[in-house]
């Protein structure tokens, strides 16, 4: 009879014969997984380190962070407010109703701000397309629009933020920070959204600065001929 350590465990049997046959089967080439399986295992990793809907639809409506419960809580209980003044008393009075639409007003600008400060670049790309309604009139979000388009990690944010800020391209505060963006922006979607931004918005300065960065050949390949071709200036 065979003496085993372990039964179980036949690789640890102290049979030469047996040892040799485990060792063998060591040597012999490992075959990689198909492709598919591959694939269908990284799926399955991915949807296992995913957070749940539930957390999902907190982030993309801004509401993770006790900022955006605030805020939302806020706007529901003037709404609620509102409705039941117009129950009581069969309407508003004008200025009551005024005020009430500048809070509401205020609230919506924060919460558009809070968006833009989101972790996730999900909220905070919502929060872009929000504020691009809000820019043409209010400072602070056109800043808050320029930090996401010259700092967020994500690209397609920082690309939503500067078509955000189209209407602000000949302002100073903006314009200026934009084109400094465009001569140092290594990633080519960012240097493709601002050069189509200038091309649809900038000012004859701006626009030539552009075709001197393309003509200098400061920009990507294809931008460059992009530029050239759109401004009719293709140098040979």
């Amino acid at each position: 009879m065979r003496d085993r350590k372990n039964p179980s465990l036949p690789f640890e049997s102290s049979d030469s014969a047996e040892q040799q046959l485990w060792q063998a089967l060591d040597d012999l080439p490992r075959a990689d997984p198909p492709a598919s399986l591959r694939r269908s295992f990284y799926n399955e990793l991915e949807k296992a380190g995913s957070p749940g809907w539930g957390a999902r639809l907190r982030g993309w409506l801004g509401l993770s962070g006790n900022s955006g419960w605030v805020t939302a809580t806020a706007c529901l209980l003037i709404g609620f407010g509102v409705a039941q003044m117009a129950v009581e008393r069969g309407g508003v009075e004008p200025s009551r109703l005024a005020a009430l639409e500048e809070n509401i007003s205020l609230l919506n600008r924060q919460l558009v701000l809070d968006r833009l400060q989101n972790d996730a670049p999900g909220t905070r790309l919502l929060g872009v397309y929000t504020a691009s309604s809000l820019v043409q009139n209010d400072q602070q979000i056109a800043q808050a629009l320029l930090i996401r388009a010259s700092e967020d990690p994500s690209q397609s944010v920082r690309s939503a933020a500067i078509d955000a800020l189209g209407s602000q391209l000949n302002s100073d505060a903006v314009g200026g920070e934009l084109m400094s963006l465009l001569e140092s922006a290594e990633s080519p979607i960012v240097q493709l959204a601002l050069v189509d931004l200038v091309l649809r918005n900038g000012s004859q300065q701006q626009i030539s600065q552009l075709l001197r960065l393309a003509n200098e050949n400061r920009l990507y390949p294809d931008l460059v001929r992009h530029v050239q071709k759109s401004l009719g200036s293709e140098t040979i």
